[in-house]
């Protein structure tokens, strides 16, 4: 398997020449080929051509700072194309010794599992957010904290928010209060409040769909009842309406008052601030109020996307 390896990537010798080398078939050499790939050992990485103009157009239109969007018609798997271009992204603007923030979602794991291994010394890492729920774990900032560690040990410090676990505001307050008198819970807490770059989803309003509706569910608020109130989309478990106004109605602040937790006024703060760097990740025409709405709000400085909800959301905004 290795000297096929050798021969077609390194040689670029055709498999039919490899086979007559080896003194096996082409079928075995293309078999060898393909348990390589299955196996790890072998890795593509893809630079697909980015759509400019809408870049330009996004940036223009919404006072981005820097709109990456991905070409349609590349890989089948929509955020495993958008987290390739994000690990990117963020390859390009991150140095040494700075502070990364994470939220929660599929498309963020997607980004921390394309970076490079141990390209970076020193950083610190920080969850946007605690855990949801002792129920519902899923891909939740202390999660995704630990796989981006493991890309860079031994040179990272990774930190961890607690478990909310609590169903009344009067409760949460108060574990809130409790917890930010331990010296290190407190300075774990300021410090992702002001991290260097802060990586984001944003998460869309619909059935099935897991992260906040699921938590939503769990607190007995339906997508419906989130759709009546005029939410279409979150950050960080904050959610917001079309105009990019935080929904702050009574039946929704347990959900928004996490016990420990990043808001999206802050998120707003660090993006008009020119020396960090708050980068929405988001695909598919599905998101495009979620997106549209965020946009409004501000709630980043760059936008990684894919072209057909760039089109969209520039047709929109014309």
């Amino acid at each position: 398997m290795v000297r096929c390896l050798e021969l077609y990537y390194r040689q670029a010798r055709p498999q039919k020449e490899i086979a007559r080398a080896l003194g096996v078939s082409a079928a075995t050499v293309s078999r060898l080929l393909k348990r390589a790939y299955d196996e790890g050992f072998v890795r593509v990485e893809l630079d697909l051509p980015r759509a400019e103009e809408l870049e330009a157009a996004l940036t223009e239109r919404f006072g981005l700072r820097e709109a990456v969007v991905v070409a349609a018609g590349g890989r089948a798997d929509l955020k495993e194309e958008l987290g390739a271009a994000a690990a990117a992204y963020f390859e390009k603007i991150a140095s040494n010794g700075i502070r990364v923030g994470l939220s929660c979602g599929f498309t963020l794991y997607e980004t921390i599992r394309q970076l490079r291994e141990r390209r970076f010394r020193d950083l610190a890492l920080y969850p946007l957010s605690g855990e949801s729920t002792l129920k519902m774990v899923d891909l939740s900032p202390n999660t995704l904290v630990g796989m981006m560690a493991a890309k860079y040990r031994p040179h990272v410090s990774a930190y961890a928010l607690p478990v909310q676990h609590l169903l009344s505001l009067r409760e949460i307050e108060r574990e809130r209060r409790r917890l930010l008198r331990d010296p290190e819970i407190r300075s774990i807490y300021e410090a992702a409040q002001a991290v260097d770059i802060a990586l984001v989803g944003i998460g869309m309003i619909g059935e099935q769909t897991p992260g906040f509706c699921a938590l939503a569910e769990s607190y007995g608020v339906s997508v419906k009842r989130l759709r009546q109130l005029g939410v279409v989309g979150e950050i960080n478990y904050q959610p917001f309406d079309a105009a990019g106004h935080t929904v702050d109605r009574p039946e929704l602040r347990v959900l928004m008052h996490r016990i420990l937790s990043v808001e999206v006024g802050r998120l707003q703060t660090l993006s008009r601030r020119p020396d960090r760097h708050v980068v929405a990740i988001a695909g598919g025409r599905a998101k495009l109020d979620a997106v549209r709405g965020a946009l409004a709000g501000r709630f980043m400085n760059v936008l990684v996307t894919d072209e057909d909800l760039a089109a969209a959301l520039v047709r929109r905004a014309a």
